[in-house]
């Protein structure tokens, strides 16, 4: 991935996460975004070290800027994720 781009890690019996979902569909971010199940992103997890030790919390955003993770945003909700995206 090249430029910037929001990643959110979510699970399957999330509803925080199935609710980010329904929220980024009818109003999406400002910036490319794509949701990863945890499970699926073993591969994302190796490349991007910070990405997987700062994960606690689900939804668990990255914001990428030419493939490397530049911040992460734990609880994420749209409001947080543009906040993050203007602040830099």
């Amino acid at each position: 991935m090249l430029g910037r781009e929001v990643i959110i890690i979510t699970a399957e019996d999330c509803l925080h996460c199935i609710e980010l979902e329904a929220v980024l569909a009818v109003a999406p971010l400002s910036v490319a975004h794509r949701f990863i199940e945890k499970g699926e992103a073993t591969s994302l997890f190796a490349d991007q070290t910070l990405f997987l030790h700062s994960i606690d919390v689900l939804p668990f955003a990255g914001i990428f800027d030419d493939s490397v993770c530049t911040e992460v945003i734990r609880a994420a909700t749209r409001e947080r994720l543009e906040e993050a995206l203007l602040q830099r």
